[in-house]
């Protein structure tokens, strides 16, 4: 029986990647406000209601992920109403690999991707993780104090 997981990290991705958004939100907002402020008050409601949107895209984009870094295990947990569980074992993680725009850099997000020496290419990404530097080496300490898996014994079959 193995020992219960310890969540080394836990998160969702930042606002920073909704951003586009949100700005857009914010100004049409602002476009509500100048309306009311120039007497044209009817209009403002409306132009206020339409900024919904923008907002309720921007939650749902983020809330729709979750990401968990055990000592056992990495996973992300995607979408509302259909899910898609991607997850890799931590003993079977071979590279960290993290990127980063300039302007995730300002911000200090960025994409986590996750791959095995089994799989082609990146298997886990965890996108637009806040403190990304840190998320990083959670997972590399994760891979590293991992059990690795005991050698077969001397003699037994190769399974080939």
């Amino acid at each position: 029986m193995s020992a219960p997981e310890k969540v080394l990290w836990e998160g969702r991705p930042s606002w920073w990647t909704v951003w586009p958004s949100l700005a857009i939100g914010d100004l049409i907002l602002l476009l509500a406000a100048a309306l009311w402020w120039t007497g044209r008050a009817p209009l403002a409601p409306w132009a206020a209601l339409a900024a919904a949107p923008f907002y309720l895209l921007a939650a749902v984009k983020r809330l729709s992920a979750r990401y968990t870094v055990t000592d056992q295990r990495v996973r992300a947990s995607l979408g509302l109403l259909s899910r898609r569980v991607d997850e890799v074992e931590a003993a079977d993680i071979r590279n960290v690999i993290l990127t980063q725009s300039f302007f995730e850099r300002l911000v200090g997000t960025g994409t986590v991707g996750l791959s095995t020496s089994a799989g082609d290419g990146v298997e886990v990404v965890l996108v637009g993780v806040p403190r990304a530097e840190a998320v990083k080496e959670a997972v590399r300490q994760a891979r590293l104090n991992a059990p690795k898996p005991a050698p077969p014994p001397a003699g037994a079959p190769d399974g080939g």
